[in-house]
């Protein structure tokens, strides 16, 4: 290992409501007031239950054409690669909610459908909150430097199964209680795994989410 992988279990940042209609499958619609009184409902347990940790380690970066080489860790993806042109270092990070979110999900599932899937929504918008407070963490820390979208296992031409190789470098399992099962599903079920980029030039938004970014020529996107 190139680099010592740090261990940290950062608060919960608030949970954006408006993303959590989102994951709903409202768009920009204004919710009905029952759906509005079961977030509202649900947030406090969803809260309670969150244990955020996370995992991650600065590299460097060199690209050979395709080849993304972070030093002891190599990716072979022309979309990665794109990504990160121009960057000469990259934080490599797992993060989750815990595994007490997911059995908050799980027993709300067997007594009421509808508050489980207002649980799943708010745990995307939580997970996806924690990683964008975290890359604003990292901004901060690299002054002058612009922080690339996240790129995670799945995307573009990055396979799947990269997953592997980029938990194990990380020993996320010891570091932030993140593994995966065997058919590459991280557990907890609300983690993510991800490639941040730190350039001279990058996302100009301030929190990265592409699903919702209106940029659509931004040369970054996939």
């Amino acid at each position: 290992m190139t680099a010592p992988v740090w261990g940290i279990s950062p608060e919960l940042p608030p949970v954006p409501v408006k993303s959590v209609y989102r994951y709903l499958g409202m768009g920009r619609a204004q919710p009905d007031p029952a759906v509005a009184a079961l977030v509202e409902e649900c947030m406090p347990a969803f809260v309670s239950a969150a244990r955020c940790r996370a995992c991650y380690a600065e590299l460097p970066v060199r690209l050979q054409e395709n080849t993304v080489d972070f030093g002891g860790l190599q990716a072979d993806s022309a979309s990665l690669a794109k990504n990160l042109s121009g960057c000469r270092q990259a934080i490599l990070f797992a993060a989750t909610l815990g595994a007490q979110e997911d059995l908050l999900r799980r027993r709300a599932g067997v007594d009421s459908p509808a508050r489980a899937l207002v649980l799943d929504a708010m745990g995307s918008a939580a997970i996806e909150a924690l990683c964008d407070t975290l890359c604003d963490g990292w901004a901060r820390e690299n002054p002058g430097l612009r922080l690339r979208p996240r790129f995670s296992p799945g995307y573009g031409d990055l396979p799947l199964d990269f997953q592997v190789r980029l938990l194990a470098f990380l020993d996320s399992g010891r570091k932030a209680g993140i593994t995966l099962s065997e058919t590459l599903l991280m557990v907890p079920q609300k983690s993510v795994s991800a490639i941040v980029g730190l350039g001279e030039n990058g996302c100009t938004a301030r929190f990265h989410d592409c699903g919702a970014c209106e940029k659509k020529d931004c040369a970054f996107r996939l």
